[in-house]
């Protein structure tokens, strides 16, 4: 947060009485793009043929904003299943799921959204990407393989 502050040529009490610490500073900066982000995807039908090129944008926006997202879910003060962030993907997810899952439960559809969500969290997706040398293509693909599977 001092580091930030100087960058910012701020006064460190004036930055930490809007955030309280650095994730909660990060969850205001990546909030706005995950916005974008949400209000582009959702011009999709939820369809089984739509829900690979969710999983893929997804992918992509992680990437883009892997640093910010790295530091709200990693950030010990914040409960990122609390977060507006994780309602709104959730949201997302949720009406994609029960198109590839017609005969889901409620409480499936929930689960398998959680465990997408939990699973593509910042420290699950880099050691797949950098430890594992998985693309993202083949991240979507194995991660819809798992979405899929029966219930």
């Amino acid at each position: 947060m001092k580091d930030i502050s100087a960058a910012a040529e701020l006064g460190p009490g004036t930055l930490y009485r809007n955030y309280p610490n650095k994730g909660a500073l990060c969850l205001d900066l990546v909030y706005d793009h995950l916005q974008a982000f949400i209000s582009h995807q959702k011009k999709l039908t939820p369809t089984t043929s739509t829900w690979p090129v969710l999983l893929t944008n997804y992918l992509n926006f992680r990437e883009e904003n892997r640093g910010l997202l790295g530091t709200i879910e990693n950030s010990s003060q914040i409960d990122f299943t609390q977060t507006p962030l994780y309602h709104e993907l959730s949201q997302l997810f949720s009406p994609f799921l029960q198109a590839i899952l017609p005969n889901a439960t409620t409480t499936t559809i929930q689960f398998r959204t959680d465990m997408l969500i939990a699973m593509l969290k910042s420290d699950s997706y880099a050691f797949q990407r950098k430890q594992r040398g998985l693309s993202n293509a083949q991240i979507s693909q194995m991660l819809n393989a798992i979405l899929r599977s029966p219930l």
